[in-house]
């Protein structure tokens, strides 16, 4: 079920255009990343970056790339 403040936010993304929508769509990806990143380094402070990498990659994706 739809609430009152999730009805507006799909109004106002109706309103923009595919461009407008794409741009915030790439700005939460990255927010959401750099979130993800800053509770992973305040669990383990001592994380490599690739450590880091890792264990996002396998938060995100469920497995880890074997880089």
């Amino acid at each position: 079920m739809i609430n009152k403040i999730e009805k507006k936010y799909f109004e106002v993304m109706r309103k923009k255009s595919g461009q407008e929508r794409l741009k915030i769509a790439v700005e939460l990806r990255e927010l959401v990343l750099k979130l993800a990143e800053a509770e992973i380094k305040n669990q383990k402070p001592k994380v490599s970056s690739k450590g880091l990498k890792r264990i996002l990659q396998k938060r995100i994706y469920g497995y880890s790339f074997p880089f």
